[in-house]
C-alpha cells in the first residue's frame, strides 16, 4: 500500500488547471523565445508575476526560499485564486520567507510550511485555497500514467469531458504536449474527413457521442447558433473562414464575429480521428484589422485590440497551432503542436 500512495500523483480537489514543474529549464528557453517578440512573456517579467501570485519565481535559477533541490513545484489556480506547492529543505528558511510574502499583502495572501511542504496561496480567497491544497487527492490511474517529464498539465474540463493531463516539452522552438482526455463516453471513432484545404482554423474529426456534445458545447460558449446535422454526424468539420472584427464588443458578439463553415459526413481522410489546426499568422491579419475606435466598442474589442498590440509579433512568428487525437476508450489520446521560429 504504501508504494501506491507513494506513487500517487495528487492534486487539490478545488483546482481548475494544474501545473507541475519538475524542470523548468524548457520553460525558460520557451520565454525567452518568446520575450523577443512579445517582452511580457520573456522570464523576468513572468517571474515577478510567479512572486505576486505564489511568492516563488520557478523560473529563477535560484531561490531564497529554501526549496528541495529536486521534486516537483505545483502551480494550482481555482476561483478562488492562484497557489503553489513545493517541496522545502530548509523548513526554517521557507517559514521566515513565507512571513514576509504575506506581510507584503496580508489580505490576498496566505501560506504556511508543512512538514517538509511549501504551501503558498492568493486571491479573492487565499485561506481556502490553501485548505484545498493541503488535502489533495489521487488522479485516476490512467491520467496519472500521463504526469510524467519535466512539466505536465492537468485541466479540468467542461462535460462531456472530464479532465486531461498532457506532458510537456518545451524549448526556443516551441512546445509539444502529449496526453490524455477522459470522458464519460466515447470522444472519437474512425478517421477524420477530408477537408479545409483553407481557413484561419479547422477542426476535423471522426466523432462519438461525447465528441459531438463537446463540440455543441463549445459552439454554445461561443455564442454561436446550435447546427441542425451535427447531433447525428459520424464525421464533422468546422472551419473558420473569417473573422469580421468590426461587429466584436461584448462576450456575445463573438458568436456574430465568427464565419464558421460546417461540413458534415465527408468522405474519411484516413488518418487521426482528430486534426485540428489555427494559422496564428492569419489569425494576426484579422486583428490587424481593429482601430482605437473599436476598441471603444466594449471589453472583448478592447481585449482584442490590445492583444494583438501585445502579442502581434508573436503570433507572427508562431504556428500553425496544431492538435491530433485518437479514441482510447472513454477518452482520447492527443498531441498538441506550437512551433516557435
Amino acid at each position: 500500500m504504501l508504494p501506491l500512495l507513494l506513487a500517487a500523483v495528487l492534486v487539490p480537489a478545488s483546482a481548475d488547471v494544474v501545473l507541475s514543474v519538475e524542470d523548468a529549464s524548457g520553460l525558460r528557453a520557451l520565454l525567452e523565445k518568446a520575450g523577443a517578440y512579445a517582452p511580457s512573456l520573456a522570464p523576468e517579467p513572468v517571474g515577478k508575476t510567479l512572486h505576486d501570485r505564489v511568492g516563488v519565481d520557478l523560473l529563477a535559477r535560484t531561490s531564497q526560499w529554501g526549496l528541495a533541490p529536486r521534486g516537483a513545484r505545483m502551480l494550482v489556480f481555482s476561483h478562488d485564486g492562484a497557489g503553489l506547492i513545493a517541496p522545502v529543505r530548509n523548513a526554517g528558511t521557507a517559514k521566515r520567507m513565507v512571513v514576509s510574502w504575506i506581510a507584503e499583502d496580508p489580505q490576498r495572501r496566505a501560506g504556511r510550511v508543512s512538514g517538509l511542504r511549501l504551501l503558498t496561496a492568493s486571491g479573492r480567497n487565499p485561506a481556502a485555497l490553501l485548505a484545498a491544497m493541503s488535502r489533495p487527492a489521487p488522479l485516476p490511474a490512467a491520467l496519472a500514467a500521463r504526469a510524467r517529464g519535466p512539466a505536465w498539465l492537468w485541466l479540468r474540463l467542461l462535460e462531456p469531458l472530464r479532465a486531461a493531463v498532457l506532458a510537456i516539452n518545451a524549448g526556443s522552438t516551441g512546445i509539444v504536449a502529449r496526453g490524455l482526455v477522459v470522458a464519460g463516453a466515447p470522444v472519437l471513432s474512425g478517421s477524420a474527413p477530408a477537408g479545409c484545404a483553407a481557413g484561419i482554423a479547422c477542426l476535423r474529426a471522426g466523432v462519438a457521442p461525447a465528441g459531438r456534445r463537446a463540440i455543441e458545447v463549445a459552439l454554445a460558449r461561443l455564442g454561436m447558433p446550435a447546427q441542425a446535422e451535427l447531433p447525428r454526424a459520424s464525421r464533422v468539420e468546422e472551419r473558420l473562414d473569417g473573422v469580421d472584427v468590426h461587429v466584436l464588443s461584448d462576450g456575445p458578439s463573438l458568436g456574430r464575429a465568427f464565419h464558421v463553415a460546417p461540413v458534415f459526413d465527408a468522405a474519411p481522410a484516413g488518418g487521426p480521428s482528430l486534426d485540428a489546426s489555427v494559422a496564428l499568422v492569419d489569425l494576426d491579419a484579422v486583428l490587424a484589422g481593429l482601430t482605437p475606435l473599436d476598441a471603444l466598442r466594449g471589453p472583448l474589442a478592447t481585449g482584442a485590440y490590445a492583444f494583438h498590440l501585445l502579442y502581434g509579433s508573436l503570433l507572427r512568428n508562431a504556428g500553425p497551432l496544431t492538435l491530433t487525437g485518437n479514441p482510447r476508450g472513454d477518452g482520447a489520446e492527443i498531441e498538441l503542436r506550437l512551433p516557435l521560429r
